[in-house]
């Protein structure tokens, strides 16, 4: 896959997070302000280094969708891009759903 280019369209959203890692006391509540299949960005204030691993708990439709993740990009006092390494079963297919859904957006580069 050449550099820049995206395996998944995302989409702009505005999803309730919480995420964590093995180092937060308590999951940080955020909000997902894209997502694709792959992968979100994650808009908080206190950002986590890239290639930090973290877990993802997202509600759509008042359904749990829980994933795992590498940061692949850090904002600080904007957010965070996180590459997907793991969604649960019941999980992805809750995401594809979701996904499905929505319209493509033309979002910028970040």
């Amino acid at each position: 896959m050449a550099s820049g280019v995206r395996q998944h369209p995302r989409f702009k959203v505005a999803l309730p997070v919480e995420v964590s890692s093995p180092h937060d006391r308590v999951p940080v509540r955020a909000q997902v302000a894209d997502i694709c299949l792959g992968g979100c960005y994650v808009e908080m204030s206190f950002t986590k280094n890239v290639a930090a691993e973290v877990d993802l708990m997202l509600w759509v439709d008042g359904k749990k969708i829980c994933a795992s993740g590498i940061v692949v990009s850090s904002h600080p006092s904007f957010g965070n891009g996180i590459k997907f390494t793991h969604v649960a079963p019941e999980s992805q297919e809750r995401l594809q759903a979701f996904v499905d859904g929505l319209k493509p957006n033309i979002l910028r580069r970040r």
